[in-house]
């Protein structure tokens, strides 16, 4: 006599399928969340730093943000002649709470 097990993997193929797309959701609203947030502690002179901080696609699960001037990155690291104002780590220290919590919230839905 021979055992017949049938596992139904219908759940678990609907969780594979939908991973990739919120996953590519949850990257997005965290590259936005920190370009927002750079763009506001961005220091101000004629606001050409602040304009030109953008989030942008990349590849699948990877986006760029980043600022358009050449001068952002003495803005952030300051120079042996200037103190630094950093805009950019801060942003990320400021949305990476928020980004872990949506990426738990995302694993324990499986």
């Amino acid at each position: 006599m021979s055992a017949v097990v049938r596992l139904d993997t219908r759940v678990l193929d609907a969780i594979i399928a939908a991973m990739p797309q919120k996953a590519e959701e949850l990257v997005a609203a965290g590259a936005e969340a920190v370009q927002g947030r750079a763009a506001a502690k961005a220091p101000v002179d004629t606001g050409a730093l602040r304009n030109s901080i953008s989030a942008g696609f990349f590849r699948s699960l990877l986006w760029h943000v980043g600022d358009g001037v050449e001068y952002g990155i003495y803005q952030e690291l300051g120079t042996s002649r200037m103190a630094a104002q950093p805009f950019m780590v801060p942003a990320v220290e400021w949305a990476r709470p928020e980004y872990n919590k949506s990426w738990r919230k995302l694993f324990e839905a499986l």
